[in-house]
């Protein structure tokens, strides 16, 4: 029985080329387009899920009141997890991570700028991040140890074994190799090159036991025994148990930390589980549009097998048998799709990792993977084949004998609303392309405030500090650079912020969150800045500006004053003298609010050294003009810099990624929904090509004969735009509601989408009218 069913099956496929063709073309492109979605789910779901004890892990964070809401951060004191873990039984065990920065390891001649953290020793027995050299009981059991990643010992020492050797540490230190970690995997949150502990850092004095620097993150184990509930309530109050400061403790579950990155009002919100969630929709949607294209084509073909059916009927098979039989066509029809969709995948793959940073391959060798591609080729055939199935088997044998079957004709047949459906789901991914395209577009369009053309920035070194005047003479004198400021923190972002600034006139009930900077002299010419009022700050012609600062429009408005020159503002218990105010420039994302902003004078610390280049020669020629420079100053560490515009363009990394998997996925939409159009456009021809003939013959023009052929189904796509319209208007407003700099949802974006749809629409069908409008009437009347 089973094998006469897969003969029928194959005969039907066959017999009928070109809709077989179709149907198993939007199945495989509709199946690879949700297989490549899902494979980047589960990356997305999967990210340090792999730790044995990751439902005993959680990140510490800090809460406080702000203005009547909760405010949460990740990041902690340094204290912080000394305490946790030395005074607290429910904590097990506690590890302190310094985000990673750039620091020099040399061994003999090789020199290298590596990522670099700072652990406690508890990271390697909490985490499941293996050792492959060394213990991880006692890895940092000196405090002069030094561990580091395979692919960093292979830069280092090459071919050698690491274990034992010595290098040197920001040419001042020698550590020795205590461990090689394992190649970080690439889900997880965790990444770095190097890592000492932090007992080194104490020793060279880096600790402190400020409970207001919040600049560590801390990671805690609980006991096995300890719920949840019960730690977050004992350890609510640490900070304001050790400190004067008002924060409370919460603790982040490891398991939610990539999805979920963020507190609102002190409930635990989605980050990037909100995108996961709505691409997970986007598959859905794409399969059953494909599902669809199958379901519309079948039952467009019932007249076609309405006499088989009657006779299979009247020969004794019950209805039962003929579903089974009609799902099985389409599971067969599934299963050929399925093999094509994985083809696709393998081809596209590349691309798609290129796209999403990401270095996915299809898991053949995985009996998981193939079980779940079994489940998810039969959920696929038997959603496609479920309609058909039950529509065909239930003609009666009796009126399809005598030829009374005829295709549904009524304005709301199942049909038209499945073609419908098929293009509101098209319609509302294109629009959502176009809104985050222009979003995207609104934001790099948006006037950064300062010039990042030319201009780089290098981390400064002790070298560099020390002879710092006579160098910076020198490159000036160069030519290759037109002026240079040393800075706290890049252009392109902030490293420091306080809500502990006061001034006259301030509301001491009210907290406000300023961000920080710094420059010695010449920013304003170096970044490109616009000056308001005042003057820039300058130590090397003005003594006093050891205590000057900038502020930008924001913090003027903010702070209240109406003369910002020679106002004097509060921070870490010293006044600073205000003496000039720069237009608002953009130093963290695009798409937010510029924050008050306080640039502090020399008195303050550096980080960075930004240099504006001489556009008179060409850019390689400064570089290198540049690299002479720095090596004569800065021998002993490489020579690396930063381009500022590179930097602020990856801001809209993330934004361009949505925007471009949208941009694939309301494609493969718009080409599945096409290509089922052109299907039943093909079939309807064929099924009116009699009609068709009569009315040429009777003078009917080819025009008429192409509007007679595609209104019908162009009359369904303005039904779709109707529907999806207002609904894609919904969602993307509410997507556009996380950014505080955003479009505003224009009509003629939506009309955009009218005219793309339509156009589309009407150049798919029209393609088959004009077959049939410019046919011989002759061969189809020929046997009348």
């Amino acid at each position: 029985m089973l094998r006469n069913y897969l003969t029928i099956a194959w005969r039907s496929l066959k017999n009928n080329k070109g809709f077989s063709f179709i149907n198993i073309s939007g199945l495989a492109v509709g199946m690879a387009g949700a297989i490549l979605i899902m494979l980047w789910i589960h990356y997305e779901r999967s990210f340090d899920q792999f730790h044995d004890k990751v439902d005993r892990l959680y990140e510490v964070w800090n809460q406080t009141d702000f203005n009547g809401e909760l405010r949460s951060w990740s990041y902690t004191p340094k204290p912080l997890g000394p305490i946790l873990g030395s005074e607290y039984p429910e904590v097990a065990a506690f590890t302190r991570y310094q985000y990673p920065y750039n620091m020099l390891v040399a061994y003999g001649d090789q020199k290298l700028m590596e990522e670099l953290t700072v652990l406690d020793p508890g990271f390697f027995t909490m985490f499941d991040f293996p050792l492959i050299k060394g213990d991880p009981s006692n890895v940092f059991s000196r405090p002069e140890s030094l561990v580091l990643t395979e692919d960093a010992a292979k830069r280092l020492f090459g071919e050698e074994d690491p274990l034992g050797k010595v290098v040197l540490f920001d040419n001042q230190v020698s550590l020795v190799v205590s461990g090689v970690l394992a190649n970080f995997p690439a889900n997880t949150d965790f990444k770095f090159d190097i890592a000492v502990p932090w007992a080194l850092y104490k020793q060279l004095g880096y600790e402190d036991d400020f409970w207001g620097n919040n600049s560590v993150k801390t990671y805690i184990e609980l006991q096995p025994e300890v719920s949840l509930e019960t730690a977050s309530a004992n350890l609510k109050g640490v900070t304001k148990k050790y400190s004067e400061e008002e924060n409370d403790l919460i603790l982040h579950p490891v398991s939610k930390m990539h999805l979920y990155d963020h507190y609102e009002n002190g409930v635990l919100a989605e980050g990037k589980m909100q995108l996961v969630r709505q691409f997970f929709w986007i598959a859905v949607l794409i399969l059953i549009i494909a599902c669809i294209n199958f379901m519309n084509l079948s039952t467009a073909r019932s007249e076609k097998r309405a006499k088989e059916v009657g006779i299979r009927k009247l020969s004794g098979a019950g209805r039962e048998k003929l579903i089974f039989q009609f799902i099985g066509e389409s599971m067969i029809v599934a299963i050929i799709a399925s093999a094509f969709a994985l083809v696709f995948v393998e081809f596209l793959m590349p691309y798609f990792n290129n796209l999403m940073g990401t270095s996915f391959v299809l898991p053949f060798g995985n009996p998981i993977f193939w079980l779940l591609l079994f489940g998810f080729i039969f959920l696929t055939g038997l959603t496609a084949g479920s309609y058909p199935a039950f529509f065909l088997s239930a003609f009666v044998p009796a009126k399809v004998l005598k030829g009374k079957i005829s295709s549904p004709r009524s304005a709301f047949s199942l049909r038209k609303i499945l073609v419908v459906t098929q293009f509101t789901f098209a319609v509302i991914l294109i629009a959502a392309t176009l809104v985050i395209k222009s979003q995207i577009d609104h934001g790099q369009n948006r006037n950064a405030g300062y010039d990042r053309e030319q201009l780089v920035y290098y981390i400064l070194t002790e070298d560099l500090s020390r002879n710092y005047e006579t160098f910076r003479n020198e490159l000036l004198s160069s030519g290759a650079a037109l002026a240079l400021s040393r800075t706290m923190s890049p252009m392109s972002s902030t490293w420091s912020n306080t809500w502990g600034m006061s001034w006259q006139g301030k509301d001491p009930n009210q907290t406000i969150t300023v961000e920080r900077f710094s420059s010695d002299a010449d920013l304003i010419q170096t970044a490109g800045l616009r000056l308001v009022e005042g003057r820039d700050i300058d130590i090397f012609h003005h003594v006093s500006d050891s205590n000057a600062v900038l502020l930008n429009q924001t913090a003027v408005e903010v702070m209240g004053f109406e003369e910002a020159i020679g106002q004097l503002i509060q921070d870490n218990g010293k006044d600073w003298n205000v003496v000039g105010v720069v237009e608002d420039f953009i130093l963290n994302s695009p798409f937010t609010k510029v924050n008050p902003l306080v640039i502090f004078g020399p008195d303050s610390w550096y980080n960075v050294l930004h240099v504006r280049l001489n556009p008179v020669n060409a850019v390689g020629d400064n570089l290198a003009t540049l690299e002479t420079i720095f090596k004569k100053f800065n021998p002993s560490f490489p020579y690396q810099y930063t381009f500022v515009d590179h930097e602020y363009a990856a801001k809209f990394q993330s934004e361009e990624r949505v925007g471009m998997l949208t941009l694939w996925f309301s494609g493969l939409a718009i080409f599945i929904s096409c290509l089922g159009l052109f299907g039943l456009a093909a079939f309807m021809a064929e099924q009116r090509m009699k009609e068709i003939s009569v009315r040429k013959v009777l003078g009917a023009s080819s025009s008429r004969v192409v509007a007679l052929l595609t209104t019908d189904f162009v009359k369904l796509v303005v039904i779709s735009l109707i529907i999806a319209l207002p609904v894609s208007w919904y969602f993307m407003n509410e997507w556009l509601q996380d950014f505080s700099y955003r479009i505003e949802l224009d009509v003629w974006i939506f009309l955009g989408v009218a005219f793309i749809t339509l156009t589309i629409a009407v150049i798919t069908v029209s393609s088959q009218a004009l077959k049939a409008a410019w046919s011989n009437p002759v061969d189809a009347l020929k046997g009348e």
